[in-house]
C-alpha cells in the first residue's frame, strides 16, 4: 500500500506494473479491494487502484473536497501527465467529474453502472431501500445498513440474495462493514460535485466506454444510456446475466472488454 499526502491525512493506493497509467476507482461503501480481479490483469499498463476518502485505508474526510481533485492529487504525486480512468458506480461518477474539470488529464474512461455525479433515483426499489438504509444509519444499526446496501447494489431488483454468487456477496459485505465501522461519523462530510454535469457531457472529448449489467436497476440503465449518448465518442456494452457488480460477477469478460478498449486507445496514441 502506498500513500498520497493530503491536507487532512492521506489517500491509499496500489501501484502495479509499468506502461500507460490506468486508474481504477471503486464503488461507494466499498474500497479498492473490489479491483482485486483486475489489479494484475493488465500487463503492459501501470495499474493504480485508489481508495476514495472515507473508504478503505484512506483518511476519513473532515473538510469539503472534490473526488476529481483527489484523482489529480494522485496523478500529480506520481508525476503522471494523464491516465485512463476505469470507474464503477461512485468511481464512474468520480471519473466523469475528473474529465469535466480536468479534461487534459484523462486519456479515456470506462464508466460502469452509473450516471454522472448528479444521479437521480425514481424506481421504488431504489427509493424504498435507500430510505430503509438511512433508517438503519440513524439507529446506528450497522448490520442492517450493510445488508440493505447488499440488497441494493449486489442483489439488485431482479434477484434474491441466494441467487447471487455467495463469494461476491461476502466480499462486498466485508468491504462495506469495514467502511461503516472505520469511517462512520456523526457529522459526515460529503464530497462536492462537478457543476452541470449532464449539460457538460457534450464537451467530453475523451473516448468513453459505458458498461451496465443486464440485471441492474432501471435508473442505472437510463443514466448509463444517457451518459453514453451525451458524449461525442461513447459506446455502451450490456453484460447479460450480471447485476451492478459487473467486475466481480464476470471478471474475465469485464477485464477483456476494458483491455480491448485500452489497447485501441493506446495504439492510437503511439
Amino acid at each position: 500500500m502506498h500513500r498520497v499526502p493530503i491536507a487532512e491525512g492521506h489517500l491509499a493506493y496500489d501501484d502495479v506494473g509499468e506502461g500507460p497509467a490506468v486508474l481504477l476507482l471503486h464503488d461507494g461503501t466499498l474500497d479498492r479491494r473490489v479491483w482485486e480481479p483486475q489489479l494484475h490483469a493488465f500487463p503492459g499498463y501501470r495499474v493504480l487502484a485508489l481508495d476514495a476518502r472515507g473508504h478503505g485505508e484512506s483518511s476519513t474526510p473532515t473538510t469539503p473536497y472534490l473526488r476529481g481533485d483527489d484523482v489529480i492529487a494522485l496523478l500529480d504525486h506520481l508525476d503522471l501527465p494523464d491516465a485512463y480512468l476505469v470507474g464503477q458506480s461512485m468511481g464512474g461518477t468520480s471519473a466523469l467529474d475528473t474529465v469535466m474539470d480536468h479534461p487534459d488529464r484523462v486519456a479515456g474512461l470506462v464508466v460502469s453502472g452509473c450516471g454522472t455525479s448528479e444521479q437521480y433515483w425514481r424506481s421504488s426499489f431504489v427509493v424504498d431501500l435507500l430510505k430503509e438504509q438511512m433508517e438503519h444509519a440513524f439507529r446506528r444499526d450497522t448490520e442492517g445498513y450493510v445488508e440493505t446496501f447488499l440488497r441494493l447494489w449486489v442483489d439488485g431488483p431482479h434477484r434474491a440474495p441466494h441467487e447471487v454468487d455467495p463469494s461476491v456477496r461476502e466480499r462486498c459485505r466485508e468491504m462495506a462493514m469495514h467502511t461503516a465501522l472505520t469511517h462512520a461519523r456523526p457529522d459526515p462530510v460529503f464530497p462536492g460535485k462537478a457543476a452541470d454535469t449532464w449539460d457538460r457531457l457534450a464537451g467530453v472529448e475523451a473516448p468513453l466506454l459505458g458498461i451496465v449489467g443486464e440485471l441492474d436497476c432501471d435508473d442505472i440503465h437510463e443514466m448509463a444510456e444517457r451518459v453514453v449518448s451525451g458524449v461525442p465518442d461513447g459506446a455502451l456494452e450490456v453484460f447479460e446475466g450480471a447485476g451492478h457488480m459487473v467486475n466481480l460477477e464476470q471478471p474475465q469478460r469485464f477485464t477483456a472488454t476494458v483491455r480491448c478498449f485500452l489497447d485501441q486507445l493506446s495504439d492510437g496514441r503511439r
